[in-house]
């Protein structure tokens, strides 16, 4: 629209089938230009019709009376076409009625034909356009309008003064279940549930005095179907545009589910806190969030000694690490995790509790928190150890009865079978207890029983097992058992114990034993047939005279006893003074004369004589003999090498060998040391031999020993070297001096010219690192021309000298010959 309500630019059709009229009207739109018109013409509907079709109109000017149409017919088809078009009918005097009609079905105005001019023609258009567009408006916002009401995801309900239903929306219609004709007319209360019936009332009339404009409110409905519906009601007042008839408009939504959650989450809450059970919440990272009072009880841990704690505070140390690696396996693949874990109490003591641990994931699938669930089983588990117990073990000696020693055996053979180790079963039945039952009364023999089981408990390790058959018969099952020497070993320890005399209340009693012992699975490969076999040899023992210990097998017999009394006889060796030491002299290559000497251990057994290294060192490395005796061999020897060096021979330096099982020794430094202190021997005159193995064993690292050793002042060699491929970077981080060269190189290097090159690099090597080169073992002159034509620094060996005594060892260095003296390393 221009200002004053003018419009320029629009577009008139002219729709009259007399020429004259049709004029005049266009004359009326062009006389004016200031508001230019364009104007088109048409004398019958259908050509009008087409001309809307092809043109953008803006108003039509419409004579109802043409020649291929009449009447309201006319109005009817053209709007039917084109319903957004403004029309203004034409009409003759006569036709005032007709035109009240037309404006009724939907024409803008009317135009009589002869009266006016044309300010009232165009008027007239202008008129109708803005009518309308203005329609059109209010059409569309009515439109909108329909289709919110209509699709509202919420249920709106329109209700006039009295509460009485106008209309509802699809959206309330179905959360109720009624259509709206069931509705229409009705008040809220008849679907309300009875006893919220009146609770808006009071509200509802303060909106419509106009005291409050709205109100909020929560009920219940009743839906068609007897399902009750939770609603939160929002009511607004609204009037007509001349103020009157007021009416509410209530937004209605369906808060059941809302209601249903909050009802489940206040009894959770509920349960929570007044549960008999400990709960506790943690977050995806596993920290503690919420513990109920029962979780206090049963811990006694209060919630702000948890919040934000790990509940591993609670590990007794009872389980595993796979254990908890398994648990949250399952927990995580299923779910949830059920099972029984031993805690610890904030007071330290430990619990049993059932736990059962559930995951809490969001709508994605991420863990959010964990929940868990503990029921103190602890005195359920006590009443059910007793139980147990009671079941499994003998009243009178606490020990496992038959029913458990069956259970373990076959478990001892199952865990034996997996690991190929040994399973050692002893058969033990008491001699002449018949006769103490007898003769002192049944209570005396109850005490002696008891006794006994003490002392056979005494003699195993932790994991073996010793049980009461029945009468006075008893087993023992030995595990992880390595060699049939170890149970020999505790079978004749339990046939020396039970020698013992044993004081009972009427007097000492007297008695002995026979053992009985089978293997898994040398002998037997169930347990039936195992102690079968057991109580056999034990039968074999009583009849070869009693207090005996026999094999079922009798080559494992006789090679068992047979280690076992070497074992005996080595323990003894040391506080018998049976041992003795020998020297090797080690020659130093450019002057011919002892530097050096090792100290070889000799065992001189009174009854069998000289007894070689090779024989019993091995025994002596695997049953931690060589301790001690290790230790004699420093005392001795440092002593000796003090008394040289005090008589003349101040450079010479004694070698003493550490095996690994020494070098494992917690004690060693401080024995060397003290060793070193006693005989006043200074500690640079003493060199530590290692044999290359121990040295690059992955399983034990000696730079840190090594270190020590140095820092006292000790020198160090490596023993057989060339035969454990150690690198070259390993050998530059050890504080290593010398460089023994394998025997077996030494031996071959005539016949094998490998040997003759690894010599030659070992040597290169020992100068590349300023080390000393000794080449042991050498038997004859062309090992020894070899082995000083390739550098070695030392040499030692039987050609040179054998290990001597040490008297005749002190001889030898007294005689101070020179090397011509002795003719080209000859012996004196």
């Amino acid at each position: 629209m221009e200002p004053g309500g003018q419009r320029s630019g629009c577009t008139v059709l002219v729709v009259e089938d007399n020429p004259g009229d049709a004029r005049l009207v266009e004359l009326y739109l062009l006389e004016d230009i200031t508001s230019p018109f364009r104007v088109l013409k048409a004398e019958l509907l259908s050509a009008a019709l087409g001309l809307l079709d092809t043109n953008i109109i803006d108003v039509v000017l419409l004579d109802l009376s043409l020649p291929d149409s009449f009447g309201m017919d006319t109005l009817d088809r053209l709007r039917a076409a084109h319903p957004l078009v403004p029309v203004v009918v034409l009409t003759g005097t006569n036709d005032e009625a007709l035109a009240l009609q037309a404006l009724r079905q939907g024409a803008q105005d009317y135009l009589v034909k002869g009266q006016g001019d044309g300010n009232l023609v165009r008027r007239a258009i202008f008129y109708a356009i803005e009518r309308s567009h203005a329609a059109s408006a209010l059409k569309r916002s009515e439109g909108r309008f329909r289709a919110l009401f209509a699709n509202a995801g919420l249920g709106v309900v329109l209700a006039d003064a009295h509460g009485r239903m106008v209309e509802a929306n699809p959206a309330f219609l179905s959360m109720v279940g009624y259509g709206d004709a069931e509705l229409r007319g009705e008040k809220f209360r008849a679907i309300t549930y009875p006893d919220d019936i009146g609770l808006n009332d009071t509200l509802r009339a303060e909106v419509l005095d106009g005291s409050r404009d709205g109100f909020q409110l929560t009920k219940r409905y009743v839906a068609k179907d007897g399902r009750i519906i939770w609603a939160k009601l929002t009511c607004t007042v609204m009037r007509e545009a001349d103020g009157q008839q007021p009416f509410t408009v209530t937004v209605v939504e369906d808060i059941t589910e809302r209601k249903r959650l909050e009802d489940n989450m206040r009894l959770a809450a509920t349960v929570f806190e007044n549960s008999g059970d400990g709960l506790f919440v943690t977050d995806a990272e596993n920290r503690i969030i919420h513990v109920n009072p029962a979780f206090t009880r049963i811990t006694g841990y209060a919630a702000d000694e948890v919040l934000g704690r790990n509940p591993s505070l609670l590990a007794s140390g009872r389980h595993d690490h796979d254990f908890f690696i398994q648990l949250w396996a399952v927990l995580l693949r299923d779910g949830k995790w059920q099972g029984e874990i031993w805690d610890r109490r904030k007071d330290g003591e430990m619990f049993a509790g059932w736990q059962n641990i559930a995951v809490v994931r969001d709508t994605d699938g991420k863990v959010q928190n964990f929940v868990a669930v503990i029921s103190d089983i602890t005195s359920r588990k006590q009443v059910e150890e007793r139980l147990s117990y009671a079941a499994n073990h003998d009243p009178l000696t606490r020990l496992p009865n038959r029913t458990l020693f069956q259970e373990r055996l076959t478990r001892a053979i199952a865990r034996a079978s997996r690991n190929h180790n040994l399973v050692a079963l002893l058969f033990i039945d008491l001699d002449r207890f018949k006769q103490v039952n007898d003769t002192m009364g049944h209570l005396a023999g109850d005490m002696l029983l008891q006794q006994v089981a003490e002392r056979l408990s005494s003699c195993i390790r932790q994991g073996d097992t010793v049980a009461r058959l029945s009468g006075d018969e008893f087993t023992i099952i030995l595990e992880d058992v390595q060699d049939p020497r170890d149970a020999a070993v505790v079978g004749h320890k339990v046939l020396r114990l039970l020698q013992e005399p044993v004081a009972l209340t009427g007097g000492e009693a007297h008695i002995s034993s026979s053992i009985g012992v089978s293997l898994y699975p040398t002998d037997a490969g169930d347990p039936q047939t195992l102690l079968k076999l057991a109580d056999a040899a034990m039968y074999r023992a009583k009849h070869l005279g009693r207090n005996s210990c026999q094999f079922h097998s009798e080559a494992v017999n006789a090679e068992a006893f047979e280690r076992l009394a070497l074992e005996n006889a080595l323990r003894g060796a040391v506080d018998q003074g049976q041992f003795l030491l020998h020297y090797q002299p080690i020659f130093d290559v450019k002057s011919g004369r002892a530097v050096a000497v090792e100290a070889l251990l000799r065992w001189r057994h009174p009854e069998v004589g000289v007894v070689a290294p090779n024989q019993f060192l091995a025994l002596a490395e695997e049953t931690g003999m060589i301790v001690p005796i290790g230790r004699w061999v420093f005392d001795q020897a440092c002593r000796q090498a003090k008394l040289w060096r005090d008589a003349g021979h101040v450079d010479l330096r004694l070698h003493i060998n550490l095996s690994p099982r020494q070098l494992r020794q917690p004690d060693l430094i401080e024995m060397v040391a003290a060793a070193l202190e006693v005989s006043q021997l200074p500690p640079q005159a003493l060199v530590l031999e290692v044999m290359e193995t121990c040295v690059i064993d992955k399983a034990f690292d000696p730079s840190a020993l090594f270190a020590r050793f140095a820092a006292l002042g000790v020198g160090l060699a490596i023993d057989e070297f060339g035969s454990g491929y150690s690198s070259f970077a390993f050998l530059r981080r050890l504080p290593v001096t010398i460089l023994k060269v394998a025997q077996s190189f030494v031996r071959n290097l005539s016949s094998s010219e490998d040997e003759s090159e690894i010599v030659t690099a070992i040597v290169a090597l020992a100068r590349g690192l300023h080390m000393t080169v000794v080449a042991p073992g050498i038997e004859n002159k062309a090992q020894l021309d070899f082995l000083t034509g390739f550098g070695c620094d030392k040499v030692q060996g039987f050609l040179l000298s054998k290990p001597l005594p040490g008297t005749e060892m002190t001889e030898f260095l007294d005689l101070k010959r020179s090397p011509a003296a002795l003719g080209p390393w000859g012996n004196p």
